[in-house]
């Protein structure tokens, strides 16, 4: 809510009688002007203030639709009379206002006021910075993925890796790095890239961790799940970097966060977890597994600055 204050000379005050009888306002009057004290919604004042400035320039005029005030103020060439030093218009918020009928015309203003629709790339915009955040909450969502996937993998069960894909936080940090970088922002663009290296650590860690103990308790079997991801193959580059690239157009056309994750999260999230489990259990294959996790982060985040040049993402201002 914004407090309007309009100082009028008496000659010009007829011009507002009719504008202001649905408005709440109070009046004071002296010899030479009248000035009106107006409560207005914050939007209505934004625009009303945009189109005075432009009849201050010469570029508008009176008619549908023009802020209350329209043609009180001269044209800045004119204003040379007595009266005009009277013409004055200040805005300010307020610190509250107790007014319940202003309360009311409130409410109607905000289910009237139309709702900005955002497009889908907007909203990739708008959450970049949620995942340039560290969270708590994901990092412990992250842990449970990589144990969920372990168990998968050394059950050869693919329908719980795929659950763990699900759960697993790993497309924010890959996306908003994408976007950050292409619209050059650094500090984001930094966070970004601590906030994955924090993700790859954990499930490293955490695979080895729980691998550690079993290994002693049960005898573990090399599945075809684990052993397919300690095969660094360079096909492997290409894959990831197509599916950086169908994630970010996928997210770009509207397509829910937790379908388009389960692509990154197949590049990354299983190979992050046979890295833990070979380091403690199969080092032999642990230079391989990790390898191919750095190459599919490398190519995810390739395919996904690719994604953005196709979007035209560039810097903002």
């Amino acid at each position: 809510m914004k407090k309007v204050i309009i100082t009028v000379p008496r000659t010009k005050a007829n011009i507002l009688a009719e504008s202001l009888k649905d408005i709440v306002y109070t009046v004071v009057e002296s010899e030479e002007w009248i000035r009106y004290t107006l409560y207005v919604q914050d939007g209505m004042v934004d625009e009303m203030i945009s189109k005075t400035s432009a009849t201050l320039n010469g570029s508008n005029r009176a008619g549908k639709g023009a802020p209350l005030w329209l043609g009180l103020i001269p044209e800045i060439k004119e204003a040379a009379g007595e009266e005009d030093r009277y013409t004055l218009i200040e805005v300010s918020t307020p610190d509250f206002i107790i007014s319940p009928y202003l309360e009311k015309l409130k409410e109607e203003w905000k289910a009237r006021a139309p709702k900005e629709e955002r497009t889908p790339v907007e909203k990739i915009l708008a959450t970049v910075e949620d995942y340039a955040t560290f969270d708590k909450n994901k990092v412990i969502l992250a842990a449970i993925a990589g144990i969920v996937a372990l168990i998968g993998l050394f059950l050869n069960n693919v329908g719980i890796i795929i659950g763990a894909m699900l759960l697993s936080p790993l497309l924010g940090p890959i996306y908003a790095l994408a976007i950050s970088v292409a619209t050059g922002n650094r500090n984001a663009t930094i966070d970004c890239v601590k906030i994955l290296a924090v993700y790859i650590i954990l499930l490293i860690a955490i695979a080895a961790l729980v691998t550690l103990p079993l290994s002693y308790l049960i005898d573990l079997e090399m599945t075809p799940e684990i052993a397919s991801r300690m095969d660094a193959n360079s096909v492997y580059i290409v894959m990831a970097v197509l599916l950086g690239l169908a994630t970010i157009i996928a997210l770009a056309r509207g397509i829910p966060e937790g379908i388009a994750g389960v692509a990154i999260a197949a590049a990354l999230l299983p190979p992050a977890v046979v890295t833990g489990i070979a380091l403690v259990w199969h080092p032999a294959g642990f230079l391989d597994a990790l390898t191919l996790t750095l190459q599919n982060v490398g190519g995810l985040v390739a395919g996904s600055l690719i994604g953005v040049v196709f979007l035209k993402l560039g810097p903002r201002d």
